[in-house]
């Protein structure tokens, strides 16, 4: 029986949206066969081991916490693969063939567990480091998305330190260069926390503000009033397939985190309001996206769509999406034929296919 680990929690401001989105992926894997091996990771990083999960998971538990279990760890050795645990003045090795990173957030989804991973030879569901770093950060998605020509929702960016440093002249040259409503956001945050839609200029700073509580870079786009909220997900490795796309039609002023992950008053249409030539645009550059950014293993892009430009406009690619019962990413699959159990089966399938053909096992000879 394949062993998966699932790691989850985390530093991030997202926690208890991966500690959710956990709960789902361990569900699906039992049904699809896999022992699990549940890693729990607290709001100050320290590793836990929580054995199969099913205590954890049936407590309801908001987060992790150190008393839980015991300490655990990864080694960066390839020779000594798997999750250490700490016992009565030992560590015991449990073998793991794969992991499921389940953070997201900074910490998780931006390169540097992968980067650890890559380091420990285990096979893991995803994006590589390069391209989870890449699409953590907005602003240099957005960069990448421009220079090979994929449609995508412009942004100014904003440094902190210049918003510490010189905040009216950076006030003033963003008031000469935008138009209200907009967005300001973090460029390296996820689940919506730090966005806020501004309708007035006296208000732009206050959202600078909270945006910049999350990240170091700040961005502000255009608030694409009368475009769809659309959304696809992308599965593969060098041959890679969109989903049929979904809808997001929130009862909120935008789809923000309590409407993503808190409230039930969001509805979500699949397929979307789209005609067959649209939908096919959508799934086109959601794959073109996933390719340019270096994708692997999945991601969901999500785009504004302009019925009138009859265009659909990338605004950021989520290399770890949500699991949760009503996160989009598997519920498309489902809406496309693949069952939550096949997902995981499928994304597991890709984890070791990739490192199968990675540059990195292949050695020079002696």
């Amino acid at each position: 029986m394949l062993r998966l680990g699932v790691v989850f929690g985390g530093r991030s401001g997202e926690h208890e949206v991966s500690v959710m989105s956990a709960d789902s992926v361990v569900k699906a894997a039992r049904q699809a066969g896999f022992a699990v091996e549940a890693i729990g990771v607290t709001r100050k990083g320290q590793w836990v081991y929580l054995g199969d999960g099913e205590a954890f998971f049936a407590g309801g538990n908001p987060e992790v916490l150190t008393e839980m279990g015991p300490a655990c760890c990864l080694l960066p050795d390839p020779d000594k693969k798997g999750i250490w645990v700490n016992g009565e003045g030992t560590m015991t090795l449990h073998e793991i063939d794969v992991v499921f990173p389940v953070l997201h957030g900074p910490h998780g989804e931006d390169g540097s567990l992968q980067g650890l991973l890559e380091l420990s030879g285990i096979p893991y569901v995803g994006a590589p480091v390069l391209a989870s770093a890449v699409c953590m950060d907005k602003d240099t998605t957005k960069r990448l998305l421009a220079s090979c020509g994929v449609p995508h929702v412009t942004a100014i960016p904003v440094e902190r330190h210049s918003w510490r440093t010189s905040r009216q002249d950076v006030l003033d040259n963003l008031l000469s260069r935008v138009r209200f409503p907009l967005f300001t956001k973090p460029s390296g945050s996820g689940s919506s926390l730090g966005v806020t839609k501004v309708k007035r200029p006296e208000d732009l700073a206050a959202a600078l503000d909270q945006a910049f509580l999350y990240d170091t870079k700040a961005l502000v786009e255009p608030s694409m009033d009368g475009c769809l909220e659309v959304e696809c997900s992308v599965l593969g490795n060098e041959e890679p397939v969109a989903s049929i796309a979904g809808q997001i039609l929130p009862r909120r002023e935008f789809y923000d985190y309590e409407a993503k992950y808190i409230e039930d008053t969001t509805a979500l249409a699949i397929p979307a309001a789209l005609d067959p030539e649209m939908m096919a645009r959508v799934q086109e550059v959601a794959v073109a996206a996933f390719r340019v950014t270096g994708c692997r293993g999945m991601a969901r892009v999500d785009f504004f769509v302009d019925l009138n430009a009859r265009e659909a406009y990338v605004n950021e690619l989520n290399t770890i999406p949500g699991f949760t019962r009503i996160s989009m990413y598997p519920k498309m699959w489902e809406a496309s034929g693949l069952s939550f159990p096949e997902l995981v089966r499928k994304l597991v399938t890709l984890a070791l296919d990739r490192q199968s053909q990675s540059w990195r096992e292949v050695y020079r000879r002696s």
